[in-house]
């Protein structure tokens, strides 16, 4: 892959890229995106869950050797494991903001019939449906326990307003050292989740390959701590969220 000159998006575990070298081959190979599971920000949830591979792992460490390759992360999370109450979801989007994570992929908590977890809620008779449609990880399946059914739903649903606002993807852009980056980051992350009908069409009409280069530009490599800044660039960005935040504003 490394020959080929393309670039390509991944998806890896924690431990997977805490140990050996995979990763920096894989980033020199053209990988310039990846989703990754850190599932939740709580150990206690983490051991509930038999994450073993993300307990004890430093996750800024994760996300500095990943940033420091040029490669954007896709971070997933969970909201509703025993461990969780109604604030879990705006500590959640905020430690994720503040850690500059390009985009973010939430989940609710879903007991799959032949899991331990799908077992224990039984046995609890924490379980409050059997229609199986509604087990798709968007819906509420179960009974919290430090939150009520609908607390979760709306956390789940606040958890991807507040992260893709326009506020949340701006800041979140300047945690990288390079003003490239941030300019990188801001327009992946804008565009992953606030053009989602232009994608849409685009995909409909069969004429996603036209839309490559686009997006072969964006995903290109960036040193993300090392370059110099450049003032040009960084007045660019803040015009660009002026406008959008005006743009909002006025739709309002």
């Amino acid at each position: 892959m490394k020959g080929m000159k393309r670039v390509f998006q991944g998806a890896a575990t924690v431990d997977s890229i805490l140990n050996g070298n995979l990763i920096n081959l894989a980033a020199e190979a053209g990988l310039r995106s990846i989703f990754v599971g850190f599932e939740s920000i709580t150990e206690e949830n983490l051991s509930r869950c038999n994450k073993l591979q993300n307990l004890n792992k430093d996750y800024t460490e994760v996300i500095n050797k990943l940033h420091d390759l040029g490669i954007m992360i896709n971070g997933s999370f969970v909201f509703g494991l025993d461990g969780d109450d109604k604030n879990v979801f705006k500590k959640t989007v905020d430690w994720a903001i503040s850690k500059g994570i390009t985009t973010s992929t939430f989940h609710i908590a879903t007991p799959y019939p032949g899991t331990e977890f799908y077992k224990r809620l039984k046995k609890e008779e924490r379980l409050i449906t059997n229609n199986w449609d509604l087990f798709d990880t968007r819906h509420v399946t179960f009974k919290p326990r430090l939150m009520t059914a609908a607390e979760l739903k709306d956390g789940y649903q606040f958890a991807y307003k507040e992260f893709y606002s326009w506020k949340s993807i701006a800041k979140s852009s300047l945690f990288h050292g390079s003003v490239k980056h941030q300019i990188k980051h801001f327009f992946y992350s804008s565009g992953w989740k606030k053009f989602e009908a232009f994608w849409k069409i685009i995909i409909e009409m069969k004429k996603l390959n036209q839309a490559t280069p686009i997006l072969e530009a964006v995903l290109s490599k960036v040193s993300s701590r090392n370059n110099k800044d450049n003032k040009r660039e960084q007045r660019f960005i803040k015009k660009r969220f002026a406008q959008s935040k005006k743009k909002k504003l006025t739709s309002i």
